[in-house]
């Protein structure tokens, strides 16, 4: 027999990939991964001895229980007896009945003496039969042990007050000792919360909403439940190194040509067939901007495709796209593109990823590499063949017969449509009509489509659909399941709505003490960059947060008034209008009466096609309102060489220029021995009588230091100038 890849004689043979590999190992054969080649014999035999060292296990096994429960040949009866021995045996040696009492008060017990039993004498002079004198046998007191309270974040005064049954009162008192006075209806921070649990010595575990979506995603099916599914794969990489043209070469459709910059701007959600399996691909922004977007797309995912191009090799989004999916524990294979170029480099490719970890399979490493040409497509059925093998090799299976769940990709807000949704299904099957619930939106799922736009009546897990019928439009990364009613889906949606407003005012409160007015007086007060924003979909508004959040923000705060999804509208320019703010749009315009009102109010309002560009002029928007830097400039130095005394001007200082010049309205400081004695400005600067406007080096002048009258003999007058200089953000 030759030698024929792993798979391939696991299929042959009716066994999982796995359960080969495993075996090859037992029986000492050196094989790395399911597409390693090795001889069909030896793997026929690999799968003998198991199933052989599996039988005879069972036999120690069974032996194992009867040397448990007894010889084999010894009866019932007879074990029995020497159970009950044994019993006897026990009891002799006491004489007496023993009882256990757990008594919380044997501490204070020990120290007293032990009181003899009291014997009670029966009615009419008739004696009762003593009783048997109990031994109590004293134990320790059993530790108490604190229940920790659960309070979910963002709670009120009176919320915490009833979760850790104290009063109001008592938690107003400590939150003063605190440095912070608080009403009966302010949220608490989280912070707070842990410092009043810790003064009150209460355990307390704070719940947020997001915690409780990630639980409800974690359920287990039992095996005979499960159903094979299609595998998810995510494409990541760096800005322009081909991930959309490779997916495009694919499933040869042209999404490139509409992406602004040659850059994808919202993740997309595609199925490919190869043969007679399913794939299923997301395709995830380069550009550093899209962090979120990109950990978003390796958590729902099976396999990890890195795109790196020949001629470029490794960039920083692919280091963090790497980490991505490694920090998912999703299985890495890497695409080598733009193999067709002259300056391609392959080798280089692997060496910079080796040193990664990522050893190829044919330096003796277990991750796939495949060399691919986007542009000639040479290598994609090779890249689809090994997507589809690393896949096989988890198995992947999901419960079709529930109710179901999944994750949404992307959200917008369709002008004709309204709120859309494109959700990965994940266990169960969604059907039309289906009351749907994603973190504080709900939906009556009104239609599906497919990635194709055709209209679909239900979906199985692994596949991507566009959901119309929500309220508004959910965040991109929530988690979703289908609930039994509409008007459940709405009030649990409310209640979870309810729950993140009062996370976000926790968060916001702000602590006003006694120090922060001192700082904010002494400070002259913050400056505020008021925006709105509007982007075309959730993942490109969570992209230009992120940003904001990186910018600098100790002298320039960047409070977002409004942030949605949609085109600008005229209650976006009033809002702006309103807080003096700036609307700030990606890839959506705004409508006719939005325009006029632009106008008649005075708003402006930019709109960008791709994000860096948006962030560029922000941060030279926020440089705009810096205090600008005060630098001095030395302008020149006079030497005092007599001082003469008029009634109506003062002191005159004759001076002699030895450095620069004296400008007629420059600032001035007077030395005397090398210590600052007055700084002031020129109130008069002569030349024999003459008012002039600048005295330079090597001529004599009259000088009269405004509100400055103790010039003496040998004191220096050095004359400089404060200049603003305009500061950028570090």
């Amino acid at each position: 027999m030759g030698k024929k890849r792993v798979y391939e004689i696991a299929k042959k043979e009716g066994v999982t990939s796995t359960a080969l590999l495993e075996a090859l190992r037992a029986a000492g054969v050196e094989v790395k991964a399911a597409a390693s080649t090795v001889d069909e014999s030896l793997a026929k035999k690999a799968l003998g001895s198991v199933s052989k060292n599996g039988a005879s296990s069972d036999v120690k096994d069974r032996g194992a229980e009867n040397d448990g429960k007894g010889k084999p040949g010894q009866s019932k009866e007879k074990q029995s007896a020497k159970s009950e021995d044994t019993g006897k045996a026990g009891t002799a040696s006491t004489g007496k009945r023993r009882r256990v009492v757990i008594d919380a008060q044997a501490s204070r017990r020990q120290r007293e003496p032990l009181r003899p039993p009291v014997q009670r004498k029966g009615r009419k002079g008739r004696k009762r039969a003593q009783r048997v004198v109990e031994e109590e046998v004293e134990e320790a007191p059993v530790e108490r042990v604190e229940e920790t309270v659960r309070i979910n974040s963002g709670s009120t005064v009176k919320d915490v007050a009833a979760k850790l049954d104290v009063s109001v009162a008592e938690i107003i008192k400590e939150l003063m000792n605190l440095g912070e006075m608080a009403s009966i209806t302010q949220s608490l921070t989280d912070e707070a919360m842990g410092q009043l649990a810790e003064k009150l010595e209460k355990s307390i575990e704070v719940v947020h909403v997001s915690d409780e979506t990630e639980l409800e995603a974690v359920i287990e099916d039992s095996e005979e439940d499960l159903s094979d599914r299609p595998p998810v794969v995510v494409v990541m990489g760096h800005v322009d190194h081909g991930k959309t043209s490779l997916l495009d070469a694919i499933r040869e459709t042209e999404v490139v040509e509409q992406e602004a910059g040659g850059i994808t701007q919202h993740i997309g959600a595609y199925q490919v067939h190869h043969g007679d399996k399913l794939v299923t691909f997301l395709d995830t922004p380069g550009h550093e901007a899209f962090t979120a977007m990109r950990a978003r797309g390796a958590k729902v995912t099976d396999v990890a495709v890195v795109v790196v191009a020949a001629d470029d090799g490794v960039k920083p989004q692919t280091v963090e796209a790497i980490d991505h999916a490694n920090a998912a524990g999703v299985p890495i294979l890497i695409a080598v593109n733009k193999i067709d170029k002259e300056a391609a480099a392959p080798d280089k490719v692997r060496t910079e990823l080796a040193s990664m970890g990522l050893n190829p399979e044919d330096w003796g490493g277990d991750t796939v590499y495949c060399d691919v040409s986007a542009k000639t497509k040479q290598g994609i059925d090779h890249l689809l063949e090994m997507i589809i093998l690393v896949s096989e090799v988890q198995e992947l299976k999901a419960n079709v017969d529930v109710p179901a769940s999944g994750t949404v990709i992307e959200s917008r807000l369709d002008p004709g449509r309204g709120a859309v949704a494109t959700m990965l299904i994940q266990r169960g099957k969604l059907h039309v009509g289906d009351a749907l619930i994603v973190g504080a939106n709900w939906a009556k799922v009104r239609a599906m489509h497919s990635f194709t736009g055709q209209r679909i009546e239900s979906a199985e897990p692994s596949t991507p659909v566009e959901i119309l019928g929500f309220n508004s439009v959910p965040s991109a990364g929530d988690h979703g399941h289908v609930v039994e009613s509409e008007r459940e889906a709405r009030l649990r949606a409310e209640e979870v709505e309810y729950r993140i407003k009062a996370e976000r005012i926790g968060r916001q409160a702000q602590h006003v003490s006694l120090e922060d007015l001192f700082e904010r007086a002494k400070a002259g007060g913050i400056k505020q960059l008021n925006l709105v924003l509007k982007t075309d979909v959730a993942g490109s508004l969570e992209a230009l947060e992120d940003e904001l959040a990186k910018t600098p923000q100790d002298e320039i705060e960047i409070n977002t008034v409004h942030k949605a999804v949609g085109a600008i509208n005229e209650s976006d320019v009033m809002l702006a209008a309103a807080s003096e703010g700036v609307v700030l749009a990606f890839n959506v315009r705004p409508t006719t009466e939005a325009r006029a009102a632009a106008e008649r109010e005075g708003v402006e309002i930019r709109t960008y096609t791709v994000i860096y560009k948006l962030v560029d002029e922000l941060k030279a928007a926020m440089e705009g309102l810096l205090e600008p830097e005060e630098v001095e400039e030395d302008l020149g130095v006079a030497e005092v060489r007599e001082v003469f005394q008029s009634s109506r001007l003062g002191a005159i200082a004759g001076c002699y220029v030895t450095d620069g010049k004296i400008p007629r309205n420059a600032r001035v400081r007077v030395v005397r021995d090398g210590s600052i004695v007055y700084e002031s400005r020129l109130a008069s600067l002569k030349r024999f009588k003459e008012d002039v406007r600048e005295v330079d080096s090597g001529f004599e002048c009259g000088i009269v230091v405004e509100k400055f009258s103790d010039v003496k003999k040998g004191d220096l007058l050095e004359a400089f100038d404060i200049k603003k200089i305009e500061r950028r953000l570090s």
